[in-house]
């Protein structure tokens, strides 16, 4: 198969306006992204208010897309500069650097943590005495190391089956359009998994929003004063937390549903289009990055005390002090407690 496809190896090394573009447009993404989700994990970790499951969920989300910023720029400049290296050594290039493989694992471990994020925001909204199942601060760090381990499992086809092809010169994960009819049971087991989990989160935020906004249920056992600011801190915890969820899919779907389409097309096919899926998968693969790159504006832009504490540590002339809506007793609960926000 490699040698049928050997006419299109060019388009990867090709200096052309399209690959020159997607270039520029990562090295952006990288850029932005990197700083943007650094803050967030500084943010986290040095202010004592903002410790709390959820923004450690969210600070485990940064975490994962600074290592996938790291590592997306480096399959597209690895095949613009068309290097040949040993057999040995690129083998193991493409497994941990050349490949998607590294990327796989991130997207897991952002997708496990939004719903870790839902079924944490579900309990403490809407059941909020069943402190059974809520997620404290020590609890969550073994959470966190759940996520990673099964992130690790669920990316291993990737690291076992990406492979060197010495006649094309690049690497092939399953993921590419010459080996994803091969390894079509990958794409239709994480449609699967992304099927049961987007059901998960769907289920989760539709009791979240209809404990808000439709029975209004929410904070309905607090006295009137610390009702009203307590149910607008909530809404505007499930909004950020539903909105990183929805950006998550919008970013993501595109690239499963062409890699499904991908996968169930013939060789025969793939060969006489290649060229427009070549662009069409490096599209698809840019957006799906762009996920990493928007979730710190998305805080930033729907929470206060994220710009606040910015503020507060990275421009030390300003007054802004840490603040927080909850009261001393939520403080010692920290599931309740999420953005810190200002009225």
């Amino acid at each position: 198969m490699p040698g049928n496809f050997s006419a299109h190896t060019s388009l990867y090394s090709s200096t052309s306006s399209f690959n020159v573009t997607l270039v520029i447009l990562y090295a952006t993404i990288v850029l932005v992204g990197l700083a943007g989700n650094s803050f967030v994990v500084t943010i986290v970790f040095k202010t004592r208010s903002m410790f709390t499951s959820t923004n450690i969920l969210l600070a485990n989300v940064a975490v994962a897309d600074i290592v996938s910023l790291l590592w997306c720029p480096i399959p597209l400049i690895a095949g613009l500069c068309n290097v040949r290296i040993s057999s040995e050594k690129a083998h193991y290039l493409c497994k941990f650097f050349t490949s998607y493989s590294v990327t796989c694992l991130t997207v897991s471990v952002t997708y496990q943590s939004l719903v870790v994020l839902a079924v944490e925001r579900y309990h403490a909204i809407v059941k909020p005495f069943n402190n059974a199942l809520m997620l404290t601060n020590d609890r969550m760090f073994y959470a966190i190391l759940a996520i990673w381990i099964m992130a690790i499992l669920c990316s291993l086809p990737g690291f076992i089956f990406s492979e060197y092809d010495e006649k094309l010169g690049r690497c092939l994960d399953p993921w590419t359009l010459e080996k994803a009819g091969t390894f079509r049971w990958i794409a239709i087991l994480y449609l699967s998994a992304s099927v049961l989990f987007s059901g998960a989160l769907l289920y989760c935020y539709l009791q979240i929003l209809r404990g808000i906004f439709v029975n209004k249920t929410v904070c309905s056992s607090e006295v009137a004063s610390m009702r009203q600011s307590n149910l607008k801190e909530k809404r505007r915890l499930a909004l950020i937390s539903l909105t990183v969820t929805v950006a998550y899919h919008l970013c993501y779907l595109p690239f499963l549903m062409f890699e499904l389409y991908i996968a169930f097309q013939s060789q025969q096919r793939i060969l006489e289009n290649y060229e427009e899926l070549y662009k069409v998968y490096r599209v698809v693969g840019f957006i799906m990055y762009v996920n990493s790159m928007l979730n710190p504006f998305i805080y930033g832009f729907q929470s206060s005390n994220y710009r606040n504490n910015f503020r507060r540590l990275f421009f030390r002339g300003s007054t802004t002090v840490d603040i927080s809506l909850t009261s001393p007793n939520s403080r010692r609960n920290p599931p309740s407690t999420v953005f810190s926000a200002e009225t």
